[in-house]
């Protein structure tokens, strides 16, 4: 057998079918980082993160027959990832009073930390309906389009326009407000 870590991840899946930790544990290696990140981004804690990714990693091994090969593996990995996130976020909000005040949009590096255009942005976006910024994280962040995330919210493309649209105008009112205060 070609040694694990030299095998394309198309070459890997088959062997993960066959629950093979060798292979499963490579393709965990390889997109633990990015997951772990998009599943951040979205829960804004990083011990909820790792499991919400742990608990992807797991989905996707149990159901990688459904994964038919017609997009990149990682990106049905990271659908699997956010949708569990979006459904993390949803049940909490329900359990408790989500507090936007509270919330705060994970920084990826200090550079931006230090930018004052984004740190506007970080606080328009944490004042914002947890709809609306979850719409515009899969969408700037992530790199969703508008069809994608149609899939990944159940919602029409008609629908999921308007989301967006309705989430940048809210979010455009909250930086201009904050700038005149």
């Amino acid at each position: 057998m070609q040694m694990i870590q030299k095998m394309s991840i198309d070459q890997l899946l088959p062997h993960c079918k066959e629950k093979d930790q060798r292979a499963q544990l490579e393709v965990y290696q390889r997109y633990h980082l990015a997951i772990y990140h998009s599943a951040l981004r979205i829960v804004r804690n990083p011990v909820d993160a790792e499991d919400i990714m742990h608990e992807g990693f797991l989905t996707a091994f149990d159901k990688l027959t459904q994964y038919k090969g017609e997009n990149k593996f990682g990106g049905w990995l990271k659908q699997i990832v956010i949708r569990k996130a979006l459904s993390f976020v949803q049940k909490k909000e329900k359990a408790i009073h989500y507090s936007l005040n509270e919330a705060v949009l994970t920084d990826t590096t200090t550079e931006e930390n230090n930018n004052e255009q984004h740190k506007q942005l970080q606080q328009g976006l944490d004042q914002l309906n947890p709809r609306y910024r979850n719409v515009l994280i899969l969408m700037y962040f992530e790199g969703y389009d508008y069809e994608e995330i149609s899939g990944i919210l159940d919602l029409s493309y008609g629908n999921c326009r308007t989301l967006v649209s309705r989430a940048k105008d809210q979010l455009k009112q909250k930086i201009t407000m904050d700038e005149i205060t």
